[in-house]
């Protein structure tokens, strides 16, 4: 491996010296830290938002594709040093990323992806992503020139024990402008929410169904893993408890992939569930398995957190 630049060298200690289990959305401007004798112009903050990110694969005309991600932003807009390159930045910042273990969504070079009109249509004006925020006293100018001359893009991805970190860098070919976005999303740990019977007849009697949070299955299969345990002993003393009521176990899946492969592992997996309450003595009779797949999500498909939110066996109660 080549010896990092003083500069590059900079902003890997920026990354990695820091607790990422433990940042604040205050800390965010840390993750990423400026250019070496960068001007800082402008800071927008939000407890919650969401970030369009452009990734790979490309189309056949270069234009990237998207993702959006929903967490806690902290945006930074820079003006880069007289003379530095927007290709050296570019460089810097992903030498750093891939020294520091992120994962590279798109790396895009001035002329090697449509990237000038993605930028600008996606944060520019009028009111776009990027146009609408507040950079307090910073030029409107300046924001323009930074998303309508977009010449190099960075995205990338770190994912800790407990949160994931998405980075969007963009470098303008006009008046020396950068900026670096960093969006941090809680990943939710296996084993966190706990199912209780009370909790599902609280939610069945005001809604008609509850969510058994708490089933996990193996990635792609209708498998449940031994850490459902605790789950399905509070769903078995539920359905016990109320052995006249006949209800639906309903599969769902997020929008990944082939659609009949969706609906059949939904389906796999509502069944999973009702074999496996046959070991808690519970009578299957009284529940029906439906594979919804993802026609009935709960939240968007466009973010890891909706995804894992839309992947879900939820009890429906029946009325005959």
């Amino acid at each position: 491996m080549k010896p990092l630049k003083r500069n590059q060298f900079l902003l890997l200690i920026a990354i990695i010296v820091l607790p990422l289990h433990s940042l604040s959305a205050q800390d965010l401007e840390s993750l990423v830290s400026p250019f070496k004798g960068s001007t800082h112009l402008g800071n927008y903050q939000s407890r919650f938002a969401s970030l369009t990110l452009l990734v790979v694969p490309l189309d056949a005309n270069k234009n990237p594709s998207t993702l959006i991600v929903e967490g806690a932003l902290n945006s930074n807009i820079y003006k880069r040093p007289a003379e530095v390159s927007p290709f050296e930045v570019f460089m810097s910042y992903k030498k750093v990323l891939e020294n520091a273990d992120f994962d590279l969504l798109l790396a895009c070079e001035s002329g090697k992806c449509n990237v000038k009109q993605k930028v600008k249509s996606i944060y520019g004006y009028p009111k776009k992503e990027l146009e609408s925020r507040n950079y307090g006293s910073m030029s409107i100018n300046d924001k323009g020139y930074l998303v309508g001359w977009a010449s190099h893009y960075l995205s990338a991805k770190k994912k800790t024990e407990d949160k994931t970190y998405f980075v969007m860098i963009i470098i303008s070919s006009q008046r020396d402008l950068y900026s670096v976005d960093v969006s941090e999303t809680n990943t939710m740990r296996e084993g966190t929410v706990e199912l209780a019977p009370e909790l599902l007849k609280a939610k069945i009697k005001s809604e008609g169904k509850a969510v058994l949070h708490g089933i996990y299955f193996e990635t792609g299969k209708d498998i449940i893993t031994d850490q459902s345990k605790p789950a399905l002993n509070a769903i078995a003393t539920y359905l016990k408890d109320n052995a006249r009521l006949s209800f639906y176990v309903v599969g769902h899946t997020d929008d990944t992939g082939d659609l009949d492969s969706n609906i059949s592992l939904s389906k796999g997996r509502a069944k999973a569930v009702i074999e496996e309450l046959k070991k808690y003595s519970v009578n299957t009779s009284q529940l029906m398995d439906y594979g919804a797949g993802p026609f009935s999500p709960l939240s968007t498909n466009q973010s890891d957190g909706g995804k894992s939110i839309n992947r879900r066996v939820e009890l429906v109660l029946r009325l005959n």
